[in-house]
């Protein structure tokens, strides 16, 4: 199980960093009242560190779905309220990331 959740985690990164790099705007672009338009870049730092945030929700939707394939596989019923638990501290991170900077 420990390999398969690895392997989930790391790939779940993979893809998270992977659409990050698509979708996170690296650069704004504001009009001007004449036409023109004015580019400013986020500096280096800001934009790699809103690339691994993504990265990181991304590695923990990747642990959890091979952990619910995991236990889909076992038939393991008694492990239920760590869903509850993974879901909860997955919401409080996303909220306090959100909260602190985003």
């Amino acid at each position: 199980m420990e390999s398969k959740l690895k392997k989930s985690g790391f790939y779940g990164f993979l893809l998270g960093v992977a659409l990050a790099i698509l979708f996170v705007d690296y650069k704004e672009v504001t009009q001007v009242h004449n036409g023109a338009s004015i580019t400013t870049y986020k500096p280096v730092v800001e934009y790699v560190i809103s690339i691994l945030r993504l990265g990181v929700i991304g590695a923990f939707i990747g642990l959890f779905t091979g952990w619910q394939r995991y236990e889909r596989k076992t038939e393991k019923t008694q492990g239920s309220h760590y869903l509850l638990v993974f879901f909860s501290v997955f919401i409080v991170s996303i909220i306090f990331m959100t909260i602190f900077n985003w």
